[in-house]
């Protein structure tokens, strides 16, 4: 057993080792800026507050201890040297670091792959095939026209993929946008006028585990593509892309009723199939409407508004992400006593800089800024409008700002 722990601590402190060398690759660093470049990890993700109110507590008094620590070990493997105050690598540690940093640039390039919008569709097309071919035998099996119905949908949602696949390579997303969003109409027509006619020809469903499963799986592969097609959508402005999401969304919607459905005829209430199969249809038409609606507001040369299909849980995040923004500068404002508005913002642009972490440059994520970097000017308006700093130059923070920023720092480390 103790053998076991000690191998644990080993490994665990072997993996810290890499990264402390990692954020040694750019020159010499003291003992706070290796803990800086930690810190750097939690800032990327939105979480400013987190990460200066950590620094206040007794907490970074056991991290400096924990990276002091780990920089002893590596020394004592002969990676790093100290000179003075700083650390630096040796031609070990150096070749430690471009081993972790060629890893992390291959999947780097991956992961760009993965997010480029010409990738998408093989990846959907894959996808759709497979679902196809689970779906439709199944739905024909048991007789089930929400499933049945929703296979076809599926088939044909392999086209599209194809369909915008072209659009990229030949500049024609815009036609094939138009397509996409007619065959979603025909679609929603053809399921509607299949499910009315089931309600005059008698029909038993032929319920089995394998029609279950398929239901249950599609609602989870479509909710996948769902969330990577809306993503890459938003993130390369692709209205394609978006329409196809919301394909995709239906899908969710439609497995899931399928289920349902496929639940009541057990229940000897076979109807309700048939009331799914209306259901589907009719949803598909209202996306196929409304998407038709913003080809017509959208025509031309004029972007659409890619701002009214973020998920919900985007929305909250970025508000988020802004809050913890602002809490921090009012924390540096309350730190510096007095700052001008432009050290103010000058210091605001070199956090929010990530190509200074080694790991997240590697992997191709720390170049760009975050979208709220370029939001800083409002920001400062808000604190201002909020009466928590004045609003003259230089800044200083309000009673009012320091209510807030104290009172908010003692429900926010309840939770951590």
């Amino acid at each position: 057993m103790l053998k076991r722990k000690s191998r644990r601590r080993k490994n665990h402190d072997y993996g810290e080792g890499y990264d402390i060398a990692v954020s040694l690759i750019d020159g010499p660093l003291t003992l706070d800026e290796i803990v800086e470049h930690y810190h750097s990890y939690i800032r990327y993700i939105g979480l400013f507050n987190v990460s200066e109110r950590l620094k206040q507590k007794q907490r970074e008094p056991h991290i400096h201890e924990h990276v002091r620590k780990t920089v002893e070990y590596l020394k004592k493997k002969g990676w790093i040297v100290q000179e003075g105050e700083r650390y630096e690598l040796t031609t070990a540690g150096h070749e430690k670091a471009e081993k972790v940093l060629s890893e992390l640039r291959q999947t780097g390039e991956k992961l760009q792959k993965f997010l480029m919008p010409e990738f998408v569709p093989r990846v959907s097309l894959i996808a759709h095939l497979f679902l196809a071919a689970l779906k439709l035998p199944a739905g024909l099996i048991s007789g089930s026209v929400g499933l049945t119905n929703d296979a076809v949908d599926t088939l044909l949602d392999g086209l599209s993929c194809l369909l915008i696949s072209a659009g990229f390579r030949y500049d024609m997303e815009r036609t094939v946008n138009v397509f996409l969003v007619l065959l979603m109409l025909v679609t929603g027509g053809v399921t509607f006028y299949e499910a009315v006619q089931r309600f005059f020809v008698p029909y038993q469903i032929d319920i089995n585990w394998f029609t279950f499963v398929a239901a249950i799986f599609s609602a989870v592969v479509c909710l996948l593509l769902w969330f990577y097609q809306r993503f890459i959508g938003m993130r390369g402005g692709s209205m394609a892309l978006i329409t196809q999401s919301v394909d995709s969304r239906n899908h969710v919607i439609v497995a899931a009723s399928v289920t349902a459905g496929l639940a009541a005829s057990l229940l000897r209430f076979p109807l309700l199939d048939t009331l799914v199969g209306l259901v589907v249809a009719a949803l598909i038409l209202k996306s196929g409407v409304e998407l038709f609606i913003d080809l017509l507001r959208y025509r031309g040369d004029e972007e659409p508004d890619f701002s009214r299909y973020k998920f919900g849980i985007v929305r909250r995040y970025e508000k988020f992400r802004q809050s913890q923004l602002c809490d921090w500068m009012l924390y540096l404002i309350e730190k510096q006593k007095s700052i001008s508005r432009s050290e103010l913002i000058s210091r605001v642009q070199e956090v929010l800089d990530f190509s200074k972490n080694p790991s997240l440059r590697a992997l191709g994520i720390g170049g760009g800024k975050p979208q709220y970097s370029l939001k800083i000017g409002e920001m400062i308006r808000e604190l201002i409008k909020q009466n928590w700093i004045n609003n003259g130059d230089p800044v200083h923070i309000t009673e009012k700002g320091k209510q807030h920023l104290h009172g908010g720092e003692n429900r926010f480390l309840k939770n951590i």
